[in-house]
C-alpha cells in the first residue's frame, strides 16, 4: 500500500465522527512499538518485512540503542473500514496513534498520552501475564476516563515455548483476562465507595448493583464484547472473535448473532445435533477452542510442527480452505519463520483486527470528551464570578463536551508536552517558511488574542522578549499597540475586575523566525473550536484565575501548524476540534511542562495531569569548562520545560541539581541536557539519594538500658534564649506509623490548604475568597480522617488534634509541634494556619501600605519561614512598649502577661520547629515521624532597650531549633530510607544468581511464585533506592538475561534498625564486632550518615591515621 498523503490525512479530521485518538499502554517489552510498526505498516509508511525490527516510532539514538521506548511519539494513521451494510464500500477513518512507554522511569510520558486521547489499548504478554506496569497504567486510563481496549499478545510463545494444547491456552487466556477484570472491577467499586463516603453523596440514592456492573462495564473486558483482541504483533497476525463469524456460520449454519455472543465463553458445539449447549456434554470443547485455536494450532504445526521439513501438500490444502493469497516465494523459504509468518499475515491481518475493534469500540473525539471533560474542565464556582463569566464558562463547558468546531465556538485546548524538533525534520513535501509578525486590524481579533502566564522568569520566558518586540517595526507599529491596547482593556472590564495590573504589563509575545536549529513543538489536543495560522490566542498557565487575568498568562499567534507523523512533522493550515497536533512558532517556548489553549480570557485552565511516581533520584550538575555555564543555564530551563516529570533547581549551595524518577529517567535527561538542550560536556555528581531521620522508643530490657547513655532517657529537654530571659521545655516522642504515613500521602492537601493561599497574600486577588468554600471543606474532610487515625494510635492521642501547634518542616511535613503548655490555650491551628495570612495583610494594608511590612506567615520553605519570622522585628518597638507595662525586673511573668508575651512569640516558635524539621541532627536531613511537644515556657520581665542579643523573636527561633535538636538526641535516633518496590521475573534457572543479587543489595523479598502454565518465577521485593545504582545491569549480567526488572517508588519510607551511634561495649560485643563497627562494615546506618555529612561537609568522627607505626608500602603518588 503506498505512503498515505498528508494532505488527505488532515482533511480527515473535518469528520470528527471517523476520528479515533488513542495510545498504546503495557509493561515494558510487551509489545507496544511492536504493535505500533505493525499499524504504521499498513500505512505503507514502512515495510511490513521490517515491523517489529524497525520500531519507527523509537526515532532516539538511545531508544534504538536500549530497544525501549523512553518517549511518547505520536502519528497519524488511516483506515479503510468495510460498511458493515455493505462490504464493498469502505468508511475512512483517522487514527490519531500514541505510542507511550512502559518503563516505570517515564511513567510521564504515559500521563501525557492518556490526557490526550479518548481511548488505550492495552497489551499485555500471554506469557508474562499482568504485571505492575500494566496494573499502573488501567489505573492512569481509568482516572482519565479513557476507555480501553485488550489485547494479548505473543499468542504464538504458547505454542512454541510452552507447547500448550488449544484447550489449555483458552484456560491460561481465560485466567489473564480475568485478572485484568479483577483490576478494573477494584477500581470501579473503590470510586463506588469513595462517592458514596463523601459528604455530597445523598443518603436516599442508594447504589444497586445493577448501578455498579453498568458503571464498570465499559472497563469489563471480554472477546464477545468486541474489545479483547489476540495477537501476534511480531509476525504481523492477530484476530477477534468477530472474524471468525462468518467461518463458523459458513461451518455450522447458525446465526451470525448467536455467534457473535458464543464464540467465547462456555458455550459448546454438538456437531451432530448442530446446538449450541452452555454446559459441557461429552468431550466437547468451547466454540473458542474448536473454531478458533484448533484452526490455527494446525496451522502453526503444520509449518513449524517439525524442524526439518515442511508438509507442503498439508500447507497448501490449507491455504486453500482459508481462501487466502500467498506469494509462492514466501511459501519456498526455508526458514520456517516466514513461511509461518507470510500465511498468517494473509490469513488474519493484525492491522485489520485491530483498527476494526479500535473503529467500533472506542470512542470518537465527541463521545470522549463528553465523558471526561467536566472531570478535567471545571468553570470557576465563587461569588466573586459574574454573570456573563458564569454563562461564558458555561458555554465553553458545553462546547468542549460537544466537541465544538465551528468557528463561532471558543478555542480551547491543552498542551500535554513540549519536544525539541530539528528544523530539517520538517517534510521537505511542502516549503515552509516562518510567517513574519504582522500588523492586526481590530476587525481582526475578537478575543482571539492570547495572553500566558509569566511563570518563573528562569524557567519559561523566552530572553529578551521584551528587546525583540522593540525591535520588529510590525511588533510595535502603533495599529497593533492600540488594537491590543483596547481589545484587553475591553474584554478585562466586561470581567469586572477591581484590582487587577495595568495593562501594559501583560505580556504580548510575537512569533519570530528561530536562529536555532531546533524549536520546541508543542503537542495539544483541540477540545473545542479550530486552530488556524493567524489567529491569536491565550496560552494559559496552570495557575491563571480568570478572575485575575493578568497572570500566568501571554498572547502569542499560531504561525505554525503541524500533523505529527513521528519523526516527522508535516505542515499544515489548520485543526478543528478533536484532532492532536503540533504547534511551533515559538509557542512551546511559552509552555512550562503543559499549558491550556484558549481564545477567551474567561476560560479556567485544564486541571494537571496526575503522575503515579514522583521524582527521588537527584544529582549535581555543572559544566567542564566554567565559561559554558549560561549554556548549562539556558539547558537546563530547556530540560524543565520538555520533560513531565524532571525538577530543576538551585540549592542553598549553589549547585545546580536535577531531580528524576530513577536512574534510567536520570541518564536520559543528562542525555538529553548535553546532546540536545545545552550542548556542551557537564560534570555530573553522584546520585544524591534521600534520607529521613527519626526516633524510636527506648528498649524496656533493663540490661539494654543500663548500657545506654545517660542522655537517652532523658524526657525534657530546657532550651534558653541567649539573653537567658525565656526558656522553654521541649519533649521528642515517636510519632505513630499511621500518622505519619497519612500525613505523608496527604502533603498535598496540606500545601493546598494551608500553602494555597501564599500568592494570594500578596496579591489579595478575589481569587482568594473564591476558592474559600472549597478550602474549608477539605480543611475539614482531612481533619476528620487525622482524628481518626489519632484515635487508633492510642487513648493517649485521642484528644491531641486541637494541640497541634505546627506540621513540619515547611508546614506540610510529617512532623508534629504540640502545645501542652499549661492554662496556654492558642487558637485552633486548623482555623489560624487557614485565616491568619489574610487577616495580618489587610490589617497591614488598613494601618499602612508599606509592602517592607507584609506578613509572610504561611511560606514553603524554611528559610522563608525565617525571613517571615523576623518581619516581627520591625514591631519591637510595640514589644518594648508593652514591656514597660510590667514594673518589676528578671521576674517570671505568669497569668495572662505570660500568655500574651507566649502569643507574640508565636511566629518564633514555630520557625525554629521548622528549621529544626528540616535539617536533623544526624546528618541535616529531614526529620519524619517525630512529635515535639512543648511542655513549658518561661518568659522574664524584660527591660526596654536592656538586651544586646538582639530582637527576641530572632533569640527565641534559635533557641527553639537547638532545642528540638536537643530533644531529637535524648532518644534513640535512627536513618530512614527509600525503599523501591521490585518487580522482577525470572527463569527458574537463573533464580539462584537472582537471590544473590538482592542478598548483596539488602532487598526484603515480599512476594515470590511462579507463573502458572509456565517456568517463570515472579519475585516482588523492596529495594533500598540507595543500593539500587547499577541493579538492572548487575542482575542482567549475572543471570545472562534471564531476568528483567522494574522498579517503582511508591513514596515508601522504613527505618534502618542499627543505631548509627552504636559503639560495643561488653566483651561479646567487642568480640562479635570489632572495636570500630563502622570500619568492619557492619554498621550500614553510620555508613549511610558518613557518607551524607562528607558530602555536606559536616564533621565526620573517624580516623585519619588508623595504624601510626605501620609502615608505608606504597608510592605516595599511588
Amino acid at each position: 500500500m503506498p505512503a498515505i498523503s498528508p494532505t488527505l490525512l488532515a482533511s480527515l479530521q473535518e469528520y470528527t465522527k471517523n476520528i479515533r485518538n488513542i495510545c498504546i499502554l503495557a509493561h515494558v517489552d510487551h509489545g507496544k512499538t511492536t504493535l505500533s510498526d505493525c499499524l504504521i505498516s499498513s500505512n505503507g509508511i514502512i515495510s511490513p518485512q521490517m515491523a517489529g525490527n524497525l520500531r519507527y516510532l523509537d526515532f532516539l539514538a538511545s531508544e534504538q540503542e536500549r530497544e525501549i521506548t523512553m518517549k511518547a511519539s505520536a502519528i497519524s494513521l488511516l483506515f479503510q473500514k468495510k460498511c458493515e451494510e455493505d462490504e464493498t464500500k469502505q468508511d475512512s477513518y483517522l487514527i490519531n496513534l500514541i505510542d507511550s512507554p512502559g518503563h516505570v522511569d517515564f511513567s510521564s510520558e504515559v500521563s501525557t498520552a492518556v490526557r490526550i486521547t479518548d481511548g488505550s489499548l492495552v497489551l499485555v504478554d500471554v506469557v508474562e501475564g499482568v504485571c505492575i506496569q500494566t496494573h499502573a497504567v488501567l489505573k492512569q486510563a481509568y482516572q482519565e476516563k479513557v476507555k480501553p481496549c485488550l489485547v494479548l499478545n505473543k499468542i504464538d510463545r504458547l505454542i512454541l515455548e510452552l507447547h500448550m494444547t488449544p484447550l489449555e491456552a483458552y484456560q491460561h487466556l481465560c485466567k489473564i483476562i480475568e485478572q485484568v477484570n479483577v483490576i478494573t472491577g477494584t477500581l470501579t467499586s473503590e470510586e463506588i465507595i469513595l462517592k458514596e463516603s463523601s459528604e455530597d453523596y445523598i443518603s436516599e440514592e442508594v447504589t444497586t448493583e445493577e448501578d455498579t456492573a453498568e458503571h464498570g462495564n465499559e472497563y469489563y473486558f471480554s472477546p464477545h464484547k468486541g474489545n479483547v483482541a489476540f495477537t501476534t504483533a511480531f509476525d504481523g497476525w492477530g484476530f477477534t472473535t468477530k472474524q471468525f463469524v462468518n467461518f463458523c456460520h459458513k461451518k455450522t449454519g447458525i446465526k451470525k448473532v448467536i455467534l457473535e455472543k458464543c464464540l467465547w465463553g462456555e458455550y459448546y458445539y454438538h456437531p451432530k445435533e448442530k446446538k449450541i449447549y452452555k454446559s459441557q456434554k461429552g468431550n466437547l470443547m468451547p466454540m473458542f477452542v474448536t473454531f478458533i485455536l484448533n484452526v490455527i494450532w494446525e496451522v502453526v504445526k503444520t509449518i513449524a510442527g517439525t524442524p526439518e521439513w515442511i508438509d507442503t501438500d498439508k500447507l497448501d490444502k490449507i491455504i486453500e480452505v482459508l481462501n487466502i493469497s500467498v506469494s509462492r516465494r514466501d511459501l519456498e523459504s526455508k526458514d520456517q519463520k516466514i513461511v509461518l509468518k507470510a500465511v498468517l499475515q494473509a490469513w488474519l491481518p493484525l492491522s485489520d483486527a485491530v483498527l476494526d475493534m479500535v473503529c467500533c469500540k472506542l470512542p470518537d473525539p465527541i463521545e470522549g470528551q463528553s465523558r471526561r471533560m467536566e472531570k478535567i474542565f471545571k468553570p470557576l464556582k465563587s461569588s466573586q464570578v459574574t454573570q456573563e463569566m458564569e454563562e461564558k464558562q458555561k458555554q465553553l463547558l458545553k462546547d468542549t463536551i460537544d466537541c465544538n468546531k465551528s468557528d463561532d465556538s471558543e478555542i480551547v485546548a491543552y498542551v500535554a508536552k513540549v519536544f525539541p524538533h530539528n528544523k530539517r525534520g520538517v517534510s521537505t513535501s511542502t516549503v515552509h517558511r516562518p510567517v513574519p509578525p504582522r500588523r492586526v486590524q481590530p476587525s481582526a481579533v475578537p478575543s482571539n488574542r492570547q495572553v500566558q502566564q509569566n511563570p518563573n522568569t528562569n524557567n519559561t520566558t523566552p530572553n529578551n522578549t521584551t528587546n525583540e518586540n522593540k525591535d520588529d517595526p510590525q511588533s510595535s507599529s502603533p495599529t497593533q499597540t492600540e488594537t491590543t491596547t483596547t481589545e484587553l482593556e475591553s474584554e478585562i472590564k466586561n470581567l469586572e475586575i477591581s484590582k487587577s495590573k495595568p495593562l501594559h504589563q501583560i505580556p504580548i509575545v510575537t512569533s519570530k523566525p528561530s536562529n536555532t536549529e531546533e524549536e520546541f513543538i508543542a503537542v495539544v489536543r483541540v477540545f473545542s473550536g479550530t486552530l488556524k495560522k493567524g489567529k491569536f490566542v491565550y496560552v494559559m498557565g496552570p495557575r491563571y484565575d480568570p478572575l485575575n487575568p493578568t497572570h500566568d498568562v501571554y498572547q502569542v499567534e499560531i504561525t505554525q501548524l503541524y500533523l505529527l507523523m513521528g519523526s516527522c512533522i508535516e505542515p499544515i493550515e489548520q485543526v478543528p476540534a478533536g484532532s492532536i497536533c503540533g504547534i511551533g512558532g515559538g509557542i512551546g517556548n511559552l509552555v512550562l511542562k503543559s499549558a491550556t489553549i484558549s481564545s477567551s480570557l474567561m476560560c479556567p485552565p485544564i486541571s494537571s495531569m496526575m503522575f503515579v511516581s514522583s521524582p527521588i533520584v537527584k544529582v549535581a550538575i555543572e559544566p567542564e569548562n566554567i565559561m559554558d555555564l549560561p549554556k548549562l543555564l539556558h539547558g537546563l530551563k530547556l530540560l524543565n520545560q520538555a520533560d513531565p516529570l524532571v525538577e530543576v533547581y538551585v540549592q542553598e549551595t549553589g549547585e545546580h541539581v536535577i531531580v528524576a524518577s530513577g536512574e534510567l529517567h536520570l541518564e536520559r535527561c543528562i542525555s538529553d541536557l548535553k546532546e540536545s538542550f545545552a550542548k556542551i560536556n557537564v560534570q555530573v555528581s553522584s546520585p544524591i539519594v534521600p534520607f529521613r531521620e527519626t526516633i524510636v522508643q527506648p528498649s524496656s530490657d533493663p540490661n539494654i538500658k543500663s548500657f545506654s547513655p545517660p542522655k537517652i532517657h532523658k524526657e525534657t529537654i530546657v532550651a534558653k534564649t541567649a539573653n537567658k530571659k525565656v526558656s522553654i521545655k521541649i519533649k521528642a516522642i515517636p510519632l505513630p506509623k499511621n500518622v505519619t504515613n497519612l500525613i505523608e500521602q496527604r502533603s498535598a492537601t496540606l500545601r493546598d490548604i494551608f500553602l494555597g493561599g501564599k500568592s494570594a497574600n500578596k496579591e489579595l486577588s478575589d481569587s482568594k475568597t473564591a476558592k474559600k468554600e472549597a478550602e474549608d471543606a477539605e480543611r475539614e474532610e482531612f481533619q476528620k480522617v487525622l482524628f481518626e487515625e489519632l484515635e487508633k494510635a492510642g487513648e493517649e492521642w485521642k484528644n491531641e488534634i486541637e494541640n497541634i501547634w505546627s506540621f513540619g518542616p515547611r508546614h506540610i511535613g510529617p512532623n508534629l509541634l504540640l502545645n501542652h503548655i499549661p492554662g496556654y490555650s492558642k487558637s485552633s491551628y486548623w482555623i489560624h494556619a487557614l485565616k491568619r495570612g489574610i487577616q495580618k495583610k489587610l490589617k497591614k494594608q488598613q494601618d499602612d501600605d508599606d509592602e517592607s511590612k507584609e506578613d509572610k506567615e504561611i511560606e514553603e520553605d524554611a528559610d522563608t519561614d525565617k525571613e517571615d519570622d523576623n518581619n516581627d522585628e520591625d514591631d519591637n518597638s510595640e514589644d518594648t512598649q508593652d514591656e514597660e507595662s510590667v514594673t518589676s525586673e528578671n521576674k517570671l511573668l505568669e497569668g495572662e502577661e505570660k500568655f500574651k508575651r507566649i502569643f507574640e512569640l508565636d511566629n518564633s516558635i514555630v520557625s525554629g520547629f521548622q528549621l529544626a524539621t528540616i535539617a536533623g541532627p544526624l546528618c541535616d536531613e529531614p526529620m519524619m515521624g517525630v512529635c515535639m511537644i512543648v511542655e513549658d515556657i518561661e518568659v522574664q520581665d524584660i527591660e526596654q532597650n536592656s538586651d544586646s542579643y538582639g530582637p527576641l523573636s530572632g533569640q527565641m527561633i534559635s533557641a527553639v531549633k537547638e532545642g528540638c535538636r536537643m530533644a531529637f538526641q535524648t532518644k534513640p535516633q535512627r536513618l530512614m530510607e527509600a525503599l523501591y518496590l521490585c518487580e522482577i521475573q525470572v527463569t527458574s534457572l537463573a533464580l539462584g544468581k537472582m537471590y544473590s543479587v538482592l542478598g548483596s543489595r539488602r532487598a526484603q523479598i515480599q512476594k515470590e511464585g511462579v507463573k502458572e502454565g509456565t517456568q517463570i518465577f515472579c519475585i516482588q521485593a523492596r529495594l533500598p533506592v540507595v543500593e539500587s545504582f547499577g541493579f538492572s545491569e548487575q542482575i542482567m549480567i549475572k543471570t545472562s538475561g534471564a531476568a528483567s526488572t522494574q522498579l517503582f517508588f511508591d513514596n515508601y519510607w522504613e527505618t534502618i534498625e542499627q543505631d548509627p551511634y552504636y559503639e560495643p561495649t561488653t566483651e561479646e560485643e567487642l568480640e562479635d564486632n570489632g572495636v570500630n563497627v563502622a570500619s568492619l562494615g557492619n554498621n550500614i546506618a553510620r555508613q549511610y550518615m558518613n557518607m551524607i555529612r562528607k558530602r555536606k561537609g559536616l564533621f565526620v568522627e573517624e580516623k585519619l591515621v588508623e595504624f601510626g607505626d605501620k609502615q608505608r608500602t606504597l608510592k605516595k603518588n599511588k
